[in-house]
């Protein structure tokens, strides 16, 4: 693996997120001594979900950190322990009362891999609760969570009158801020792709939470998911969202279905390779998808700024522009499902731009409807009698 230009700090969280990876291999792979100043990293780790994860390798490790700061870390620890017991009851809660609806719902993204990937639910922290549900049900679904004491607070965005998952339905649980978003669609409107329960390749595959079995993705669409998730555009990549992918990809290398990613999903492989150049691919990853021995890209580990983001600064129209068509080099190989051995030329003239077009065209779209229509709450139908 190349090495990757990092502040002290945030090289180290990536130093124990590698040790976690390679914690049950023979070849054991120790965090990096840290030779900077620990004031504020374990900030730094809660920003990237992380803490959990780099307060276990620091303890199996016996790593030596200043006393406030282990205690800072056992903290996080405790609460993310808490808040994550509280959403899986409020999860179990949700799917029993959507089944007794007959509607079919998919856990996504952090609430499924809590429990697929990680030895114990509390090492990945979570912010909200994302569930997939038919589309043609979403509403319903929306009526009974309003049953259950949530509250859609806000209505729909100004930009996006079509967005892939309802506003976001909230709760206050013994002191928790529970928020639950009921997706039509994993994908997003800005992504090249779309993926609905309909268009799923493989049967879910269950697990068990909160003494229910629920079910989410299955390797092929998992993987599918988390990669074009994990390289949206975003304010600051999260490496949580880059170890959920290698340790998904480590944990089930035996029964993922490498060839057909090959060769209909190739972006998931560059995906992984991409990821190589920040979290090392274990052994059995490493045999699948042929690690980069090229130099890493520039930027490696920093996504593209979100148009929000980007046009709510007072800066120059220039920098506007360097924003919008001069992303992280790094960035645009992994999104794009480009080589990192491979030419970026015909993507910084061609592809990129027309993307960037694409996202203000339907912005704008947007804008328009919500200018002759309002910007009303989403209309959500009646529950049917039971």
């Amino acid at each position: 693996m190349n090495p990757l230009p990092l502040t002290a700090q945030k090289a180290f969280l990536v130093s124990c997120l590698n040790a976690s990876l390679y914690g049950d291999q023979q070849r054991q792979y120790s965090p990096d001594p840290f030779p900077g100043d620990w004031q504020g990293i374990e900030a730094l780790a809660e920003y990237h979900s992380v803490a959990p994860l780099v307060y276990r390798e620091v303890e199996r490790h016996q790593i030596q950190i200043p006393v406030r700061l282990r205690q800072q870390f056992k903290a996080l620890v405790l609460r993310h322990r808490q808040a994550n017991r509280i959403r899986f009851q409020c999860l179990a809660e949700i799917d029993e009362l959507l089944a007794r609806h007959d509607i079919a719902l998919l856990v996504l993204k952090g609430a499924a891999l809590a429990h697929l990937v990680y030895d114990e639910e509390y090492l990945r922290p979570m912010s909200d609760l994302d569930l997939l549900v038919p589309a043609d049900k979403a509403g319903h679904a929306a009526r009974l969570l309003k049953k259950l004491g949530y509250s859609m607070a806000h209505g729909l965005h100004r930009y996006n009158h079509r967005p892939h998952h309802l506003p976001g339905m909230e709760k206050q649980v013994n002191g928790l801020h529970v928020s639950v978003e009921l997706h039509q669609d994993v994908m997003s409107r800005d992504s090249r792709f779309s993926m609905t329960r309909a268009d799923l390749r493989e049967k879910p595959q269950a697990f068990s939470c909160a003494g229910r079995q629920l079910h989410a993705f299955n390797h092929t669409d998992m993987l599918r998911h988390l990669c074009v998730h994990s390289f949206s555009p975003s304010r600051e990549l999260r490496l949580i969202h880059l170890y959920d992918i290698m340790a998904y990809a480590a944990k089930f290398a035996d029964r993922i279905k490498w060839k057909q990613l090959r060769a209909d999903y190739p972006y998931v492989i560059n995906g992984i390779r991409c990821i190589h150049f920040i979290l090392s691919c274990p052994d059995q990853v490493a045999e699948q998808v042929d690690p980069p021995a090229c130099r890493a890209p520039k930027e490696s580990g920093q996504a593209m700024k979100p148009l929000s983001a980007i046009f709510a600064t007072d800066m120059s129209v220039s920098a506007i522009c360097k924003e919008l068509f001069l992303p992280s080099p790094w960035w645009k190989h992994a999104y794009y499902g480009i080589r990192p051995e491979d030419s970026l030329a015909c993507c910084h003239l061609l592809t990129h731009p027309a993307m960037v077009c694409r996202w203000l065209w339907l912005r704008a779209l947007s804008a328009l409807h919500t200018r002759l229509r309002g910007n009303i709450p989403a209309a959500l139908p009646e529950i049917p009698k039971s």
